[in-house]
């Protein structure tokens, strides 16, 4: 289970694990989004209800509706299995961008050179 912030969201995906998204604030909405509806790799814990970070406004989750979304989650051959593929999918393709030669490794030496180019020029 995340709440969604970005760092998770990164993590998650990185490990290739399916999650349950429980977003409380900000960007969290978006990301949950993304994984839920873009990737497909995720299912919502909660769809009802207010959120909000006002406590005069904010409303409980009740547990069952929690008890339901981690059973309908891990039942055999449902959701989760599809949801696994496609996290592990992402994994492949996380660790492929980080191997040299792969996209973020040759950003990341990119911006290095860039930097020292910035100080050799002083």
């Amino acid at each position: 289970m995340t709440h969604c912030g970005w760092n998770s969201v990164l993590e998650g995906l990185s490990a290739g694990v399916p999650m349950l998204t429980w977003p409380f604030a900000a960007e969290e909405f978006i990301n949950e989004k993304l994984l839920v509806e873009v990737i497909g790799c995720a299912a919502k814990v909660w769809d009802g209800g207010k959120r909000s970070t006002r406590e005069e406004e904010h409303e409980l989750v009740p547990g069952s509706a929690i008890a339901h979304a981690v059973f309908k989650f891990m039942e055999p051959g449902g959701e989760y299995v599809a949801m696994r593929s496609k996290a592990q999918n992402v994994a492949v393709s996380a660790l492929a961008a980080v191997q040299e030669g792969g996209s973020s490794h040759g950003d990341v030496k990119d911006l290095v050179n860039d930097l020292f180019g910035l100080i050799g020029n002083k």
